[in-house]
C-alpha cells in the first residue's frame, strides 16, 4: 500500500484483499478495512485469527457465529471477534461494514 501520509489514506491509494475487502488506513497497533456491498453468500469456512476484529454494520445483514454462538447483525450493530475465537459468517442481505483489527493485519 502506498501511503503518502501516516495520517491519511485516500480512496485511490487503497488496496483490495483476496476476499474482497478494501484495506484502509493502518496504524502502529491496528488496521481498518471496509467490506463494501458484499453480496449474500452461503457462509464462509470456520476460521481462527491471531488478531481481534471490531466491526460496525453500515447497511445490510449478516449472521456471525463466534465460538458456536449465532449473532444476527443489522445496520447500526457493532461486533467483536476476539483473537483466537473460532468464527464464521453468512451475509444474508448485501452488506457494507467497516472493521478494525488489532494488531494490524494485511488480511
Amino acid at each position: 500500500m502506498t501511503q503518502t501520509s501516516r495520517y491519511k489514506l485516500s480512496q485511490r491509494d487503497t488496496t483490495h484483499g483476496p476476499d474482497g475487502e478494501h484495506h484502509l488506513i493502518r496504524g502502529e497497533t491496528g488496521s481498518m478495512r471496509l467490506w463494501h456491498r458484499e453480496e449474500p453468500n452461503e457462509g464462509k469456512p470456520e476460521t481462527v485469527n491471531d488478531y481481534e476484529t471490531l466491526g460496525y454494520v453500515i447497511e445490510g445483514r449478516a449472521e456471525l457465529v463466534v465460538d458456536g454462538q449465532s449473532i444476527a447483525l443489522q445496520p447500526g450493530d457493532s461486533y467483536c471477534v476476539p483473537r483466537g475465537a473460532s468464527h464464521t459468517y453468512r451475509i444474508t442481505e448485501t452488506l457494507t461494514a467497516v472493521e478494525v483489527t488489532s494488531p494490524a493485519t494485511d488480511k
